[in-house]
């Protein structure tokens, strides 16, 4: 977001305002003076230039760093503007499909090592991609995006850094996000890492966000055992989880609370 709309900008606007704040003051001090005569003259005590100035500076703080921003992106017809004009918010959980080529790298590879068995990509019937599923969370402030990937059973991932994201929009108003990461993976005596698996290695993806901001797709690549020529690619799709109704979450933490009550 700060790309779009970079700190100095916040910088520029509160100095401005600052300087602004004696006419501000003055102006109050008049009104308050002619329709609330009884608290004008205490507030007009209280309402300093000083006092005016540090106001202005936690707002700001209060909007950038502290995600007052998402209130204004929240609004009926403000925020449809807002999401169009900078970026969508993307805070929230998602989940993922990723459909990967490893049958084909995975085919390649057995073929190489074959006298009997042979596999053309670009002639033979190629296998499907694929497909693996993950539930993600990412959070979004005014200065920084984290993307971050949960673990599961069915897959060795232990857990993922997001390492940049950068915010991209063209001429024509269609908006993508470029992002890179680190993965570390699970080592335990039980469930080894395969030969052609690594415990960390780095990836990245390109994705188109939706108008709506329910779906980000694109293409990703990585390098896990790029120095063997196995490293794979292929497509990815992160799609927004319906958010919980009030109702459903009150519901929810009554069941969780539950248990607890009867324990006691």
């Amino acid at each position: 977001m700060a790309k779009f709309v970079p700190l100095r900008f916040w910088v520029t606007l509160a100095v401005y305002l600052a300087l602004a704040s004696p006419l501000a003051v003055g102006w109050i001090e008049t009104w308050l003076a002619g329709n609330v005569p009884v608290l004008g003259p205490l507030l007009a005590n209280l309402l300093t230039s000083r006092v005016l100035a540090w106001i202005i500076w936690v707002g700001i703080a209060l909007f950038t760093v502290f995600q007052g921003w998402r209130l204004l992106w929240k609004l009926p017809l403000a925020g449809a503007w807002f999401a169009n004009r900078y970026f969508p918010d993307l805070n929230g959980e998602w989940i993922v499909t990723i459909q990967s080529n490893w049958p084909i790298v995975e085919r390649l590879k057995t073929a190489a090592s074959s006298n009997e068995i042979t596999f053309d990509p670009v002639n033979d019937a190629r296998p499907d991609l694929m497909e693996a599923n993950f539930d993600v969370k990412i959070k979004q402030t005014w200065f920084r995006t984290d993307v971050a990937f949960l673990p599961n059973e069915k897959t060795p991932l232990l857990s993922s850094e997001t390492l940049s994201v950068e915010f991209f929009q063209s001429e024509n108003g269609n908006k993508s996000v470029a992002w890179v990461y680190e993965q570390t993976n699970k080592q335990d005596n039980s469930r080894p890492l395969a030969v052609t698996d690594q415990p960390k290695f780095y990836g990245s993806a390109v994705l188109n966000v939706s108008e709506d901001a329910t779906e980000l797709k694109g293409q990703y690549w990585q390098n896990r055992s790029w120095n063997l020529g196995l490293n794979a690619a292929g497509l990815i799709v992160l799609r927004r989880k319906p958010r919980k109704s009030m109702i459903a979450r009150l519901v929810g933490f009554t069941t969780q609370m539950m248990p607890k009550c009867s324990q006691d």
